[in-house]
């Protein structure tokens, strides 16, 4: 049986425990006094602070070092945010970012702080924006604003700052004012024969790319004239030749007739195309090089200086990896002028501006630095490259500012026939849609899958849709034949053009055709074939082989048999009707088909016009009034929703957005979304001619 304890020997041990408790705080307090992180004058403090009474004294003398074990009293430690000194901070932090609005403006966006705001009204060409309710400043004025909010008594402000090579150039075109010197440019320097032939806005192009010393982008719209500005640049810069023209392979011998039909005081032995890796370069002035064939023959072309070099369709040179840019970068590094053409400068996202901007001015930013300010941030897992948007609005003037002229037809060339899309839905009774293999393929694509599998999977899909909708596809062209209309007929994949060239074969229609297998030769000789004939009805043609370089005003019909999922591809092509020397109004034609991959893919086309528009890189591509025209009298649900792009979505979430491009009863995931994103890394290395 336990012993039980008196009153006299409780009240004992009661008053050993307090004395031990006591004992247990003064050591660790002792130890905190005494540690290296404490300063002296704190530890000072704490000594005199925890001297220990007489008490104290007393309670030690009766304890052994043996009768307890001492802990540290951690609770009068430990932060904690009920005490109001902690819980109300007498500094205030805030976030905040800058970033230009206009050449000479720039915006500082903060928090509603009325420390801040006094801050604001002592800057004297401050503006404030009652919609969108921010602040902005002269561009003169960033700096001493800066330091005075970071001045501000009990203010700490954390500001995204512009970064200082976009600073300075929006600084020093403060300084050169530009605006006023695009009609000073002296043009008795150039051919006689191209300046008379300059339109007003071409003229424009032509003095931009003087004054920017003849390193700059032309990025007018498809059909405006990029060519003969650029020669007329290249000319006035004529001391600095040998000139260098690298092209696409198919529109190589466009060029050297633009110099003799512009330049006819060039003399036509000036001129040399560089055919293949064993020609030589003797003391040429022009040479004409595919991208390719530069490739293969840079070695050679590592021996010769070109002073001036015109890169045609530079969007090619999008990725910094490709073998195509690092040849060409090799060449430009030592040019003093170097001119880009394009009417697509970002085919899909921001970043492949980089690379172009790289080569006209190639100490501008780092990659890393532009991702991060334009980009977003967001790197592709797969292949390290930046696929987010950011910033676009001082993107876009950065551009105009820095390198880059812009104009679209709508802006210049009001005078130009207008263009008329429709949206043609096949007739679904023809459409093979619900086999055992396209359910398969749809379902999968709905599935979470490895980025490996979802790139097989839309191959796949895009392929085995070709062949579903192949025999409405002949039907919708077979009535167009016998309308005897003249018309282009854009097709992606190999069996849909050879079926479209055997139903023209047995309706005795004469036409062209011209892939990837077509040599530059023959495709000269079709395109001529069916600029000058009649007879020819129809041009069949690749949607990637032949969407750029060539002319074909001769018909204002345009069908797209098969989508394609960049917004850029489709429009250049569609250019090959709507161009100078175009007289009537032209017509384009999308073939669609319910449950196949056309679902996914018109999608895709709308988010990222969606987002080019965004940066200010508008592709002249609206589908929001486009006509949509049944071919069925089956009630099937229709395509209308293809279309569904409300003014709320753009002001909305990017998930919102999504939803609202998807069609009814197709999969709107996110791994299809991710998946039709990444689309250009997946797909460039594909050889879609071959494709069958």
């Amino acid at each position: 049986m336990d012993k039980q304890c008196s009153p006299e020997e409780i009240e004992k041990k009661r008053l050993q425990a307090l004395q031990r408790r006591q004992q247990a705080q003064l050591k660790a307090q002792n130890v905190s006094a005494n540690s290296p992180a404490t300063p002296a004058h704190q530890q000072a403090q704490l000594k005199i602070q925890n001297a220990p009474t007489n008490t104290q004294t007393h309670q030690q003398t009766i304890l052994s070092d043996s009768s307890n074990v001492v802990r540290p009293n951690k609770s009068n430690y430990r932060f904690n945010p009920i005490v109001s000194k902690n819980f109300f901070s007498k500094i205030l932090s805030v976030s905040g970012k800058c970033y230009m609005i206009s050449e000479d403006r720039f915006a500082l966006e903060v928090p509603f702080v009325p420390a801040i705001i006094e801050t604001f009204k002592t800057v004297p060409s401050r503006i404030y924006d009652p919609k969108s309710k921010i602040w902005n400043f002269h561009i003169n004025d960033y700096n001493s604003l800066l330091q005075k909010l970071a001045q501000t008594k009990d203010l700490r402000i954390f500001v995204t700052k512009i970064p200082e090579a976009v600073l300075q150039v929006f600084k020093k075109n403060l300084k050169s004012n530009n605006k006023t010197i695009y009609q000073e440019q002296d043009l008795s320097k150039i051919d006689e024969q191209l300046v008379t032939t300059l339109m007003p806005f071409q003229q424009e192009g032509v003095c931009y790319g003087i004054l920017k010393n003849g390193r700059c982008m032309i990025a007018d719209d498809m059909g405006l004239g990029k060519t003969i500005q650029a020669l007329g640049i290249a000319h006035y810069f004529k001391e600095s030749w040998p000139l260098l023209i690298v092209a696409p392979s198919s529109v190589k011998y466009q060029w050297s007739s633009a110099i003799y039909e512009f330049l006819p005081t060039v003399p036509t032995h000036y001129i040399h195309h560089f055919a293949n890796t064993k020609d030589r370069i003797d003391d040429d002035k022009i040479t004409i090089i595919s991208y390719d064939l530069l490739v293969r023959a840079k070695d050679i072309f590592a021996k010769h200086i070109y002073g001036f070099v015109i890169l045609d369709e530079s969007h090619s040179l999008k990725s910094r990896s490709t073998a195509r840019f690092q040849a060409v970068q090799q060449i430009c590094s030592y040019a003093r002028h170097v001119v880009l053409l394009t009417g697509t400068p970002a085919l899909s996202r921001p970043s492949e501006l980089y690379s172009q901007i790289s080569l006209i001015m190639p100490h501008f930013m780092s990659y890393e630095d532009y991702g991060e300010r334009y980009c977003g941030g967001e790197r592709s897992v797969y292949s390290g490259e930046f696929t987010g948007s950011s910033n676009m609005q001082e993107l876009q003037i950065l551009l105009k500012t820095y390198c880059m002229i812009r104009r679209l037809k709508a802006d210049v060339l009001h005078q130009m026939p207008s263009k008329i899309r429709q949206l043609i839905i096949l007739d679904s009774a023809l459409i093979k849609a619900g086999t055992k293999q396209m359910n398969e393929m749809s379902k999968k694509m709905e599935k979470t899958m490895a980025a490996s599998e979802r790139h097989n999977a839309l191959l796949q899909y895009y392929t085995e849709s070709s062949y579903a909708r192949l025999k409405a596809v002949c039907n919708y062209v077979s009535n167009l034949f016998e309308s005897k209309k003249k018309c282009l007929l854009y097709a992606h994949h190999q069996v849909v053009l050879d079926s479209i060239c055997n139903l023209a074969e047995d309706m005795n229609i004469r036409y062209v055709r011209i892939d990837g297998r077509t040599t530059p030769e023959q495709r000269k000789f079709q395109v001529d074939q069916f600029q000058e004939r009649d007879d020819c009805l129809a041009a069949i043609l690749s949607i990637t082989a032949v969407n750029a370089g060539v002319t074909l005003t001769a018909a204002n019909l345009v069908v797209f048999t098969e989508l394609f999922w960049n917004p850029g591809i489709l429009l250049q092509a569609e250019d090959r009707v709507h161009r100078i020397g175009q007289n009537d109004t032209v017509t384009i034609q999308y073939l669609v088909a319910q449950n196949t991959a056309d679902d996914h893919i018109w999608s895709l086309i709308k988010k990222k016009i969606r987002i080019l528009k965004e940066g200010g890189l508008n592709q002249d591509f609206s589908i929001d009034d486009i006509d949509i025209i049944k071919k069925d009298d089956n009630k099937q649900r229709n395509l209308a929703s293809f279309l569904n792009i409300s003014s709320s979505s753009e002001k909305g979430s990017q998930s919102q957005h999504d939803e609202e491009c998807a069609t009814p009863g197709t999969s709107t995931s996110n791994d299809i979304k991710e998946l039709l994103d990444t689309d250009e890394e997946c797909f460039d290395s594909c050889d879609w001619d071959n494709i069958i």
